[in-house]
């Protein structure tokens, strides 16, 4: 008889964005995310037992199907936590995830994957030493570090909200190995925020995030860039929590174009917007000055554009995106998603 574990870990979306590592999945930057609710991974893991002659470690299950593409992650992550729990080795996972969002659509999926599955493996840790774990925040303190080991982003899905990963002299107990919950340090208007992504484009980047961060290393903007983020996110932290909505606009978008302005400046450089990508920005930008609302824009490492803004305003929204962006009502090209409150665990 196997032992379950299974958790829904949801994705996140970087304001203060996180680009460039160092060995260990330790950030060359402090970042700052807000926690979404609607797209999320659910994860499970049944434990057996592995016997003496066992080669394979793991099972895994993509939405009911083998996807063998996404094992040498997986088994990576798991040999990486062999370091911490050594007892791991002892166990065949049978993983079977899902997703509520389509792989590459400019959600960060590794962001809850990891997270999901770093959250069932802390779950059956405590099942197997009920009297090492003290608290939940210990708990999830420990998850967002394992979680980090598979992605760096993933340290900051563990939390509701809001989240900060990345040693920060300002912030106390903040960590390069970990990320910590920023929810009682955010105003209530930033507590009710909506995430529409317009899917520019569905398909595989041209250049993994993985590979973008490692031409950060040599990058002739690096040091520019670290003291940039740091800046930033000293201007975040007091806008978040007075609602400063004005201030956190500026720092939102000045970061989606840094982190694009950095790919397109990098050695070789690489270009992930699309003309639509542009297009959008645009409108928001034009749409913002001519009503006043307080809708703001990024990006992650890829084409598709987000879309913030209160949830006070969503009618107005909507109707803005059926006038100025109708073909974006089609089936599969908005993601309409907002702040969530953290993970689940489901047993």
């Amino acid at each position: 008889m196997s032992i379950k574990t299974q958790w829904i870990s949801p994705s996140n979306i970087a304001i203060v964005k996180y680009w460039g590592k160092l060995p260990d999945q330790i950030p060359m930057n402090p970042s700052l995310s807000l926690t979404l609710s609607e797209s999320h991974t659910n994860t499970s893991v049944h434990w057996l037992k592995r016997t003496p002659d066992e080669q394979k470690r793991f099972q895994f299950l993509f939405e009911g199907k083998p996807k063998p593409g996404f094992e040498p992650k997986i088994l990576s992550f798991l040999d990486k936590l062999d370091i911490y729990l050594p007892w791991l080795k002892d166990w065949h996972l049978e993983i079977n995830s899902a997703n509520t969002f389509p792989h590459s659509s400019g959600i960060a999926s590794s962001a809850s994957a990891m997270s999901a599955l770093a959250l069932c493996i802390v779950s059956f840790e405590q099942h197997l030493f009920p009297d090492s774990f003290i608290s939940d925040s210990q708990f999830f303190r420990r998850g967002s570090w394992f979680a980090r080991l598979g992605s760096g982003s993933a340290s900051r899905s563990v939390f509701p909200v809001a989240s900060l990963w990345g040693n920060f002299l300002q912030q106390h107990d903040s960590s390069d190995e970990f990320g910590i919950g920023m929810a009682d340090e955010v105003h209530v208007e930033f507590k009710n925020y909506c995430d529409y992504i317009f899917i520019v484009s569905g398909g595989v980047k041209s250049v993994s995030s993985s590979a973008g961060h490692d031409l950060m290393n040599r990058h002739f903007f690096r040091e520019g860039r670290i003291e940039q983020a740091f800046h930033h996110l000293k201007e975040l932290l007091p806008a978040l929590k007075t609602g400063d909505l004005e201030k956190f606009i500026q720092i939102c978008e000045t970061e989606a174009m840094t982190l694009h302005g950095l790919m397109m400046s990098s050695n070789p450089y690489y270009l992930l917007l699309q003309p639509d990508s542009l297009r959008i920005i645009h409108a928001i930008r034009n749409f913002r000055n001519e009503t006043k609302i307080p809708l703001a824009f990024t990006i992650d490492a890829g084409p598709n554009i987000h879309l913030l803004f209160p949830q006070r305003y969503q009618e107005e929204i909507e109707s803005w995106i059926e006038s100025s962006l109708p073909e974006y009502l089609a089936e599969g090209k908005l993601i309409r998603d907002l702040v969530g409150t953290g993970p689940v665990c489901l047993s």
